[in-house]
């Protein structure tokens, strides 16, 4: 059997409806707690989603974009073959980009302009 297959077949056939009526229901309490229209409620939600995919777009094409984590993703999809012993080399790990180091609160700015009064 399929995974779709597998999927149908733990859910009602009518699950769906009792998402979306729960969904409404959520919205219309929402809604009345906060005294505006279920339809304002609606948009909001829609707007936040609508938000979050184009935040989640572009942290996906930074990800892209960083020559280095490119050559990390395209060390992952290289053909891994088989070991000898009929194993298989773990796939590369992306290496996270190490945070900088804390800037001394004492140094100067970068800009090099004096601070008056100087910093103890």
């Amino acid at each position: 059997m399929s995974a779709l297959d597998d999927l149908y077949r733990q859910q009602s056939a009518n699950q769906w409806y009792y998402e979306l009526q729960a969904e409404r229901a959520d919205m219309a309490a929402e809604a009345e707690a906060r005294g505006v229209s279920v339809r304002q409620v609606a948009y909001e939600r829609e707007q936040a989603d609508r938000e979050w995919r184009e935040a989640d777009r572009a942290r996906v094409r930074s990800l892209i974009n960083d020559p280095d984590i490119l050559r990390q993703l395209r060390r992952q999809w290289e053909p891994r073959y088989q070991l000898s012993d009929g194993t298989y080399p773990p796939i590369p790990v992306l290496q996270a980009e190490p945070e900088p180091a804390p800037r001394d609160p004492n140094a100067r700015p970068s800009s090099g302009r004096i601070i008056s009064p100087p910093r103890r």
